[in-house]
C-alpha cells in the first residue's frame, strides 16, 4: 500500500494526459451508434489511452523495483512481519519451502481479486442508480 500511495501520481499524470487529448466527439459517435457506456469506454477510450497506461507503467514500475526493500523500512522492527517479507523469506530460504510462498502469494492475489470484483460490482450498482 505504502508503494502504490507513493507511486499512484506519476501514474495519473500520464494517463491523464492520454484521456485529456481524447476527442470528446468520438465517444459521442460510439454512443450516437449505439454502443452502451461500457461497450464506448472499451472499444473507444481504452484503446485510445492505451499509450498513456504504457508510459505511466514504464515511470513506475522501475522506481516499485528499486523499493522493493520499503517493507522493511515501514515495518520497523525486526519482529514485525508484514506479508511481503514473509513470501520473502519462504522464496529466499535455502530449505525447500518455495511452495508455501507461492501459496501465500495466491491467497494474497485471491483476497485482492475478491476486493476488486467487490468494488466494480458496488460501482456498477452506484452507477446504475445514479442512471435511474
Amino acid at each position: 500500500l505504502g508503494l502504490v500511495y507513493g507511486y499512484i501520481p506519476y501514474f495519473i499524470l500520464p494517463l491523464y494526459a492520454a484521456l485529456d487529448r481524447i476527442d470528446t466527439q468520438v465517444i459521442e459517435a460510439a454512443k450516437d451508434l449505439g454502443a452502451s457506456p461500457r461497450q464506448a469506454f472499451l472499444r473507444v477510450t481504452a484503446p485510445m489511452s492505451k499509450q498513456g497506461v504504457l508510459a505511466g507503467l514504464v515511470i513506475i514500475m522501475l522506481p516499485m523495483f528499486g523499493d522493493y526493500y520499503t517493507p522493511n523500512l515501514l515495518s520497523g522492527s525486526p519482529r514485525t512481519r508484514m506479508i511481503g517479507n514473509q513470501i520473502d523469506q519462504f522464496i529466499n530460504q535455502t530449505t525447500s519451502q518455495g511452495g508455501q510462498g507461492a501459496a501465500l502469494t495466491l491467497v494474497l492475489m485471491a483476497f485482492v481479486a475478491i476486493l476488486m470484483v467487490y468494488y466494480l460490482v458496488n460501482i456498477s450498482r452506484v452507477t446504475q442508480q445514479a442512471r435511474e
